[in-house]
């Protein structure tokens, strides 16, 4: 019992440190100083996405290209294949840095952020889904293009299933910029923000597989497990309940001095006598 008592109050620090946080993850087409000379850590997303997107040499690239996935945690990336579009990109990138756990508790306004990136380096700001048709994109001028997936929902399984699929979208979508624009930057991160979501309109997922989600289990429409219910199941599991169970065993162990123990001076004889 005290070595989960421990084991729980080791973890809980862990889970709340973790919960309401997002990886940010950029990387460029060719080196760059602003990206090698970030501080290894930053108190918020807004932080270092103005960090980035404020900084000296950021209008040197052709194209700033963002990309937010909604509610993307660090494991959703940890279980990609080697073999994904996104790792390979990340490990031959020139410049690259990876922020897994940075607090985003306050939701964004990446609107504001790209529209100022844009006006700054007089670019032309273009936002879209991934996989979305008719999209004009010119290779003469350059551009802050904003791209947005739907929010990532879900249990471990479905998650990477839809992480896999968007990959592949998204590889589809980065070769076409890079041909457009050869110096280029990319932001990935996972904003908390529904409303920044919700302009991506266009279906990323098959149509079939779409069906079948609405028909199924709650578990296959909604996101139960979130940060804040993990952390409260951790607390019951691992603190109240061994808690209460301590308490229990604890009340059992008293013994009632009037049906245990007989009474100093008590003879039995004497007392069957009168």
């Amino acid at each position: 019992m005290s070595i989960r008592f421990v084991a729980a109050a080791a973890l809980l620090p862990l889970a709340l440190a973790f919960s309401d946080t997002s990886p940010v993850v950029s990387w460029t087409s060719h080196s760059s100083n602003t990206l090698d000379a970030l501080p290894s850590k930053f108190p918020h997303s807004h932080s270092l996405l103005d960090s980035i997107l404020s900084s000296n040499d950021i209008c040197e690239h052709d194209a700033i290209v963002f990309v937010d996935q909604p509610y993307l945690h660090a494991s959703d990336l940890r279980s990609l294949p080697s073999d994904t579009h996104f790792a390979r990109a990340l490990s031959s990138a020139p410049s690259s840095r990876q922020f897994p756990y940075v607090p985003n508790n306050n939701p964004l306004d990446l609107t504001a952020l790209l529209q100022s990136a844009a006006a700054r380096c007089e670019s032309r700001l273009v936002s879209f889904a991934p996989g979305q048709a008719g999209v004009s994109l010119s290779g003469g001028a350059k551009h802050v293009v904003s791209m947005s997936f739907p929010p990532l929902n879900g249990i471990a399984q479905e998650r990477k299933y839809a992480m896999l699929k968007h990959d592949a979208l998204l590889s589809t979508e980065l070769e076409r910029l890079a041909s457009l624009f050869p110096n280029h930057i990319i932001i990935y991160t996972g904003s908390s923000s529904l409303s920044f979501a919700k302009r991506a309109t266009a279906p990323i997922l098959d149509s079939t597989r779409n069906g079948t989600a609405s028909t199924g289990g709650i578990l296959a429409r909604y996101q139960l497990l979130t940060p804040g219910l993990i952390t409260t199941l951790l607390v019951t599991l691992f603190v109240l309940v061994p808690i209460v169970m301590v308490g229990i065993q604890a009340l059992a162990s008293i013994q009632s001095p009037m049906r245990n123990e007989l009474p100093k001076g008590y003879d039995a004889s004497e007392k069957k006598n009168q």
